[in-house]
């Protein structure tokens, strides 16, 4: 198989080809999309990595002219400015898939070895299109081999005879499309995909009208309880003659890519209202300080300076919690496990948090034996924890409320319960609080700082340890939450 990089940087052409080579892989290079295209136009290719930003000609011109050149090409986009939206554009204009920079060897072997795959199949696809009088209804009952390759894709795959009967289709396409319904060969398209957006799509493909594209290419969103986002890639397939055979639909499961895009949205929100009023409030404390506004009365000034470093304080646990946040999403993170009787660990963190409470005149309630069933973790983490469900029993409790944090073995679990007399949270916010950046809003909890990323940290950590965590709250009752880890049996 021959594959071209074209990138400008020579670390990433170089990186590609050493490690593509020691694959097996004849790889060709170029510096930017004009020497790439006269490459192109010289010797045939199987796959292309294009990166996008690129002097003289830049990515999306280049694909543009290869598809026009040879449109089965698979071409796979290198960039270090991916998002959802340059994602889509690539693939709309021709691109199979895309690896944002930077990545490891074995991310961009993947990708390669999927789309030569692919190329694989589209020329296994051909041929048996070129065999005169071939239907695709004979194309089910064709090798097994054809059959495993499809099967194996992670894609969804659908493919429907002129007769409009569905011939062939994957695993995928039926885990996709939430089909239950046995498959038969020869049936309707119509039905059997329950979806009216995806129909359209591949009856709009058969139009007379449509029929002088190659494919149609359309995202299509699936109503709850899949919710599902879906790149449709509908193409006709031609005999040597001209004649349409039917249509290939791949079915491309984005879902991930728009819950990228949503989180960034609500990180976006959450800097703007967390990070923004505490540093123009601290400006605005600096201000009068400095240029005398507030007068010479030292206490006045005092309490202005405490102000701003309360501020300040603030700022730092957002940051500590969003490095937290992401050392625990990282796939490199490093655990240090050992035994653990996390009955000191509650204790002390207890005895830590009840400054917190000072204020409100909590009253601390630890009903933990000394001497508890062993588990396995990291101390860090489970102090990280207790830590951040304390603080919230103290944060959104009453004044004169009560903290009670309990602990005993149950079965093959060690149970941990922190109970709180606070303001509760109603039925319709109790699935989001594991959210990120997900703040209950209220005039009770207005005024209560947060980050949103306690409770996402709380449960990142449990489940790191196999174990699971439970909420019961009642509106102005209190809310109780019940975290399990598994008892480490010698």
């Amino acid at each position: 198989m021959n594959i071209l990089v074209v990138d400008d940087e020579k670390g990433i052409r170089e990186g590609c080809r050493r490690i593509l080579t020691s694959e097996g892989y004849v790889v060709d290079t170029a510096e930017n999309g004009k020497i790439g295209l006269e490459m192109v136009q010289s010797k045939p290719y199987d796959l292309l990595l294009v990166d996008l930003m690129m002097p003289v000609m830049d990515g999306f011109e280049l694909m543009e002219q290869v598809k026009k050149i040879n449109p089965e090409i698979i071409m796979i986009v290198i960039t270090g400015f991916a998002t959802i939206e340059t994602a889509v554009d690539a693939i709309k204009s021709g691109a199979y898939d895309y690896v944002p920079k930077p990545f490891t060897p074995d991310q961009l072997v993947a990708v390669v070895n999927r789309g030569l795959e692919t190329r694989r199949l589209r020329i296994k696809a051909q041929q048996l299109m070129e065999e005169r009088d071939q239907k695709l209804l004979e194309v089910a009952k064709e090798t097994s081999k054809l059959r495993t390759i499809v099967n194996s894709m992670g894609d969804g795959i659908l493919v429907i005879n002129q007769e409009k009967q569905l011939v062939l289709w994957n695993p995928a396409a039926i885990n996709m499309l939430h089909l239950k319904e046995k498959l038969e060969i020869g049936r309707n398209f119509r039905e059997v995909i329950p979806y009216s957006t995806l129909v359209d799509i591949i009856e709009r493909a058969f139009s007379p009208d449509e029929s002088r594209y190659t494919t149609l290419s359309e995202e299509i969103t699936l109503p709850p309880p899949e919710s599902r986002t879906l790149m449709v890639n509908v193409s006709v397939i031609r005999d040597e003659k001209g004649q349409e055979l039917g249509v290939v639909s791949t079915l491309r499961d984005i879902t991930s890519l728009k819950e990228i895009e949503k989180v960034k949205s609500q990180f976006v929100s959450m800097v703007t209202h967390e990070l923004r009023a505490p540093l123009a409030a601290i400006e605005s404390y600096l201000n009068a300080y400095l240029t005398g506004a507030i007068g010479n009365d030292p206490q006045m000034n005092r309490q202005m300076l405490e102000r701003a470093r309360q501020r300040a304080h603030s700022l730092l646990e957002l940051v500590d919690d969003l490095l937290q946040y992401s050392r625990l999403e990282s796939r490199n993170i490093k655990r240090k496990k050992e035994l653990l009787n996390i009955a000191d660990i509650i204790v002390s963190t207890v005895e830590l948090m009840k400054n917190q409470g000072g204020s409100k005149e909590i009253r601390f309630i630890v009903d933990v034996p000394d001497r508890l069933p062993l588990i396995e973790a990291d101390r860090t983490e489970m102090e990280q924890l207790f830590t951040n469900l304390i603080s919230n029993a103290i944060k959104y409790n009453v004044k004169k409320g009560s903290v009670i944090v309990r602990a005993k073995p149950n079965n093959n679990f060690l149970e941990v319960t922190v109970e709180d007399t606070g303001i509760g949270i109603d039925e319709e916010n109790i699935p989001h609080i594991f959210d990120e950046f997900y703040r209950v809003s209220g005039p009770q909890t207005r005024y209560t700082p947060g980050t949103g990323l306690g409770l996402s940290i709380v449960k990142k950590i449990v489940e790191s340890n196999f174990g699971r965590i439970d909420v019961e709250s009642k509106i102005n009752k209190g809310t109780t939450f019940r975290v399990s880890f598994p008892i480490k049996h010698d």
